[in-house]
């Protein structure tokens, strides 16, 4: 059983009615409600069972006095022992009222967005590393997807930039294929393939092919990646162990930092939601 955001929405529905809890009496804001509140939204589901809930940080609201947004983590154990999984989320609470998201009025927009995790350094390894210097002073982070429209046109820009400034940045890639595009995982594994036989560059080549797969079928679009890129990869290979691993850590890794769009970019740790602050140091490699 695969779980995602949506059940996890779906799980605080059953007793907040997709929106709001009130407590007995006012008082400050409190990390044991929310967490009791978290528990108690799981407890009654026949599929899973509750292992632990985290409040992995937290961050007042500047638009609302008292309220908090916190990042929670719910670590789920399949009743039938099979898998343990974690789902993550940013939901806000007074200490009275809970809710799992706000739409500012003006621009009818969602405000989680606006919160994120910062970059573990774990995020910087070698295996990610895509172009640049290791060892430059300013690490960039994508979560991407290679058929992403803005991605196709973001991705190679920063790859140039970087390829052009190399002692200035580092740039890790991270596979982050959506549900909207259901050849994507199938091309992603792929190029992990094509990495994994020695072809460093794949990635780089598969952007500037901008690909429009419509396929659902995984032979097709298969095919298509091999006639494109000159391979004879089949279903087996790209459906082995250990890329079926490379993709999930990914996609796992993606969830941890609640990602939810691409593409998503990091300098130096922190969210760019502008994707241009990089930008503000090419300078030094000059």
């Amino acid at each position: 059983m695969k779980l995602s955001m949506l059940k996890l929405l779906t799980i605080l529905a059953l007793l907040s009615n997709l929106s709001l809890f009130a407590a007995a009496e006012k008082k400050e804001s409190s990390d044991q409600k929310v967490l009791a509140f978290l528990e108690q939204a799981v407890s009654n589901n026949e599929n899973y069972t509750l292992e632990k809930a985290t409040i992995v940080k937290k961050e007042p609201l500047k638009e609302i006095a008292g309220w908090t947004a916190y990042f929670v983590r719910l670590d789920l154990k399949l009743k039938d022992g099979s898998k343990t999984v974690s789902l993550s989320d940013v939901v806000f609470s007074d200490g009275v009222l809970f809710s799992k998201d706000f739409t500012a009025l003006g621009s009818k927009r969602s405000i989680k967005s606006r919160f994120s995790l910062d970059m573990d350094a774990k995020a910087y390894d070698k295996e990610h590393l895509l172009v640049g210097n290791f060892d430059a002073p300013h690490k960039l982070v994508i979560f991407s997807d290679p058929l992403c429209p803005f991605c196709m046109d973001f991705v190679p820009e920063v790859i140039e930039d970087v390829q052009k400034n190399p002692e200035t940045f580092a740039l890790f890639y991270y596979h982050f294929p959506l549900s909207i595009h259901p050849a994507s995982p199938t091309l992603v594994k792929a190029i992990l393939l094509a990495e994994e036989k020695g072809d460093k560059a794949i990635t780089q080549k598969v952007y500037k092919a901008y690909l429009d797969i419509q396929e659902k079928d995984e032979q097709k679009i298969l095919d298509i990646f091999n006639k494109t890129f000159d391979k004879r990869f089949t279903l087996q290979e790209i459906n082995q162990a250990s890329i079926l691993k490379r993709l999930n850590d990914d996609l796992a890794f993606a969830q941890t930092m609640m990602v939810n769009a691409t593409p998503t970019i990091y300098i130096d740790g922190k969210k760019d939601d502008t994707k241009k602050v990089y930008k503000t140091f090419m300078k030094e490699s000059k």
